[in-house]
């Protein structure tokens, strides 16, 4: 399994996982005070959080931001990053927010760039042409925001083919199924 990207969360003092709701309100704590965007995800993991909203813009980009797109992207955070339900339903919202409150893909690019390997970013875009083929079909603009994205994250052009490849692999079953 990829360790950083899509390890399960630190450890509390406890000994047990920490909580997610701990940290939002960190990060509400965190914005009342006027802290940055950097400063306000410290409490979560960051390469975490921006795979996150990262998903939420690709599901919303062509504006039909729909049940599938959500489920699928909570599926990928409990498969991938060790999450419950809940806790992903909970990153989710805060992915949401993210996405509302204008902050650009492109700081969320850098940060999985600067701290994910190649494997990692691959699979990040695995992930995202997943969103956004969740609803059945890939608009123009999410492949052509997708292309971006995974320039901006510094992932070779193969890379960027083969991660579409393993997201078409993964969904042939499910996509037989569903023609049944």
């Amino acid at each position: 399994m990829i360790k950083s990207l899509f390890a399960a969360r630190p450890k509390g003092q406890d000994g047990e996982k920490s909580s997610l709701a701990g940290l939002f309100s960190k990060i509400a704590d965190a914005r009342k005070s006027g802290a940055t965007t950097e400063s306000t995800l410290d409490g979560l993991d960051r390469t975490q959080a921006a795979a996150a909203v990262l998903m939420v813009e690709v599901a919303r980009l062509d504006t039909d931001y729909s049940g599938s797109e959500t489920d699928r992207i909570c599926s990928i955070m409990q498969r991938e990053f060790g999450m419950s339900l809940e806790q992903a339903s909970e990153l989710l919202n805060t992915a949401e927010e993210k996405h509302e409150e204008a902050y650009t893909n492109w700081l969320f690019t850098k940060t999985i760039k600067e701290k994910a390997g190649l494997e990692e970013r691959s699979k990040v875009m695995e992930h995202l042409w997943d969103i956004a083929y969740a609803d059945g079909e890939l608009h123009e603009l999410e492949a052509d925001l997708l292309l971006r994205i995974g320039q901006a994250m510094e992932l070779p052009e193969n890379e960027r083919i083969h991660a579409l490849e393993r997201m078409f692999a993964k969904r042939v079953p499910e996509l037989a199924a569903n023609q049944s």
